[in-house]
């Protein structure tokens, strides 16, 4: 792994490196860039100006947790009724709106969810753990002082032997809505090993305010000596906030807790304050080194947009679709699209249709395939038996849609793009990322599949549908926006560099066979067409600030509608 070079021309004076040790480690499903992680370590680098502002903020909640931990402070610290402190941290204030109407309704429930099952043999503490390392001189890094931290909301016994962690999480802690970081060995974990090592061995301390962050976080004097006692027990606890489930995750004593830490906590957190790995995605929304970033490609005007006020935000077609809705149909809803962006739970699967998991196993299927056999072209015999469910990565397909879903990975056979002998690679769910600079808006776009034919990509998009004779699109592009977009994107080099032969394709996979559309993304009105389909989905968007629901026939499909209160005129009152 790259080592960490400073961005150029950057200053930084404070030589404190800063973490939240277990979620500085965590896998984040959406990946996420070590470069930004470190840069964001060290606090207070100022860095010199770039072609657009560092970082204009959005004084909207981006985090779906943020009321609620605000609420349990005036709860817990201040001894507020829960209502009352409801109506503050929902509130509009001089700094930020009043939360969203549908924001408000999930913050009330996780909040119930929450306290419904709190232990009373443990009390809130009203300071923070921080593990401080002090230095004589900086280190190769610069760094003269660490300070490591932790996220989530500390308790103890009232004798000091036990220290909680709870860490509460806005999802089910079973089922498809465990995180990746799960996936890994228990034991493993090194950002369960990080976390526990500052709740074992930290010290009460007062973080400063995020105006201040550069400064160092002062100790706690006036807490007596049972806070100061080092524990005998440490705990990290998971707590739902979608359905008030706790799962202890972690229970060792001090020992324990120092040889985990030593094994995989402190190499990997050595590794990743110290790493010089980008990588482009979700993580360029706030970054405030997005504008210069080395490796993040920059394409002006490929949302068709002029506007460069509105914070950095991340745009696919997927919340062009949430917020526009399908086209000729009157389904439009803003609130959808800032709800889903917030990441509010789905406790009853409605986006996981048998049809939408039907489709996802198809993809993975055939991605399986070509991944096994690279440079092999796919047989309408490697179809998994249709009669008994089937399953492919993380997807299970249901009794009643295992037939349909083997036919159609069977179809695939036709137009596998291994079957040209002048394809030499095939990449599978490749994320592109590009900076629109006129919009200031981070364009994501995941490929279904790319593959390289003689020296220039192949973008491809792979649908399927269980119509026996679907019709041919009409306007392929509208009724596709995803091609649209591969159309601007594929003639880039954000693709590739040789793309005189670039070409777009959609392939069709149904129950009787297969279709592949090929598409000239050269051709001047296929490019207008394209333009004006992303233009169309991006430009409302990107002027909305305040995301109104609109209520309608779609409501009943929208795994949202749980949370969306449109008809609420005050969002503190449920």
């Amino acid at each position: 792994m790259p080592a960490w070079t400073p961005p150029r021309e950057s200053t930084w004076t404070s030589g404190l490196i800063r973490v939240f040790a277990g979620s500085f480690l965590r896998p984040n499903a959406h990946g996420s860039c070590p470069y930004k992680g470190a840069l964001k370590a060290r606090t207070g680098i100022r860095l010199a100006p770039g072609p657009l502002p560092a970082y204009k903020a959005d004084t909207r909640e981006g985090f779906n947790l943020g009321p609620l931990g605000e609420a349990l402070d005036l709860i817990e610290y201040e001894d507020v009724d829960p209502e009352e402190a409801l109506r503050r941290v929902l509130a509009a204030t001089r700094e930020r709106p009043r939360a969203d109407p549908g924001l408000a309704s999930w913050t009330r429930s996780a909040l119930d969810r929450y306290l419904e099952n709190s232990t009373p043999d443990l009390r809130p503490v009203p300071y923070s753990w921080v593990l401080v390392t002090r230095l004589k001189k900086p280190d190769g890094r610069g760094a003269q002082r660490y300070e490591q931290c932790v996220w989530g909301r500390p308790y103890a016994s009232a004798d000091g032997r036990l220290r909680e962690l709870r860490v509460p999480v806005a999802r089910g802690l079973s089922g498809p809505d465990r995180e990746a970081a799960e996936c890994v060995g228990h034991a493993e974990r090194a950002d369960l090993a990080a976390a526990a090592q500052v709740v074992a061995f930290g010290e009460p301390h007062r973080l400063p305010d995020r105006f201040h962050w550069s400064d160092a976080a002062r100790p706690v004097r006036d807490v007596g000596e049972v806070a100061q006692r080092k524990p005998e027990e440490v705990r990290i606890t998971e707590v739902s906030c979608l359905d008030g489930e706790r799962r202890e995750v972690l229970s060792e004593g001090p020992e324990d807790v120092a040889r985990r830490y030593a094994a995989h906590g402190l190499p990997r957190l050595t590794a990743a304050i110290s790493a010089g790995t980008f990588l482009p995605g979700h993580d360029c929304e706030d970054c405030k080194y997005a504008p210069s970033c080395p490796a993040l490609p920059r394409l002006g005007g490929l949302l068709g947009i002029e506007e460069r006020n509105r914070p950095r935000r991340t745009w696919s077609v997927t919340n062009g679709r949430s917020y526009a809705g399908r086209p000729d149909r009157d389904e439009s809803c803003p609130a959808r699209e800032r709800l889903r962006r917030l990441r509010l739970p789905d406790p009853e699967a409605r986006a996981f249709t048998p049809h939408v998991v039907r489709g996802h196993a198809v993809h993975a299927w055939i991605q399986q395939r070509h991944e096994a056999r690279p440079g092999l072209a796919c047989r309408p015999d490697d179809a998994p038996d249709g009669r008994t469910s089937w399953s492919a990565g993380r997807w299970t397909v249901p009794p009643d849609q295992a037939d349909l879903g083997a036919r159609m990975i069977a179809a695939h056979a036709r137009h596998c793009p291994y079957g040209l002998s002048t394809v030499s690679e095939l990449i599978h769910e490749r994320i592109l990322v590009v900076h629109d600079t006129e919009a200031d808006v981070v364009v994501l776009a995941k490929t279904d599949t790319l593959y390289l034919d003689g020296s220039s990509w192949v973008y491809r998009e792979t649908k399927t549908d269980a119509r026996r004779d679907p019709p041919p699109e009409t306007d392929v592009l509208r009724e596709r926006p995803q091609l649209a977009l591969a159309v601007l994107l594929s003639t880039s080099p954000v693709v590739g560099e040789d793309v005189s032969a670039a070409r777009v394709e959609l392939e069709v996979l149904g129950p009787r066979g297969a279709r592949l559309t090929v598409i000239d993304p050269f051709d001047a009105e296929i490019r207008a067409s394209a333009r004006r389909v992303v233009r169309s989905l991006a430009s409302d968007w990107h002027a909305d600030t305040t995301a109104v629901a609109r209520p309608g026939p779609h409501c009943r499909a929208c795994e949202m509608s749980v949370w969306c209160r449109p008809d609420l005129p005050d969002p503190t009152k449920g």
